[in-house]
């Protein structure tokens, strides 16, 4: 194996037709590098390792389950998706002996901070938890009558005031359910 990538999980099933597969990090700390990294390798035995840029990433919770799957740019279709399934995805940026404890979310407490639209200066909900899991922190909001799931990543959390407790986010609507 090639001493600077270090296997960081494996392609499960396919998820639908437009090449999306099911992502099974090895660890915790995986889990959370994929969502920061760009470009991963797939071994392949003919030609060596491949790369894989990463399109897009989403997690999806099923039985207090988080399950992450991942759309690559070279895996268009479920025919692509099936012939990588159960292949070992490297990377050239993940430590293996890197302290979990550096990667996890800071202990802050919060609970009751506002939600605050990029858009608007007021509040639009608060929230009520946060979930951690292998990938990165989840936070449940209350939004109007209802709650919403919003992931702590930069696509929905554009900044964090401690101060004035508050997370100002963004790309909402992507979470919502459509009626």
């Amino acid at each position: 194996m090639n001493s600077r990538l270090h296997e960081i999980g494996r392609i499960g099933r396919p998820r639908g037709l437009d090449g999306w597969v099911r992502f099974e990090p090895d660890s915790p700390s995986a889990a959370t590098m994929l969502s920061e990294n760009q470009i991963v390798y797939l071994n392949d035995p003919r030609s060596g390792y491949r790369p894989l840029r990463i399109e897009d990433v989403y997690t999806e919770e099923k039985r207090n389950r988080v399950s992450f799957f991942v759309k690559f740019d070279m895996i268009t279709n479920r025919t692509d998706a099936e012939e990588v399934k159960d292949k070992a995805i490297f990377s050239d940026q993940f430590d293996p002996d890197a302290d979990i404890e550096s990667i996890e979310t800071d202990d802050i407490d919060y609970t009751g901070y506002d939600i605050i639209a990029d858009d608007s200066d007021k509040s639009i909900g608060s929230i009520l938890d946060v979930m951690e899991n292998p990938a990165h922190s989840i936070i449940k909001a209350k939004i109007g009558k209802g709650s919403l799931l919003i992931p702590f990543v930069d696509e929905y959390i554009s900044d964090v005031d401690h101060d004035k407790r508050i997370i100002r986010c963004h790309n909402l609507d992507q979470l919502m359910e459509e009626e």
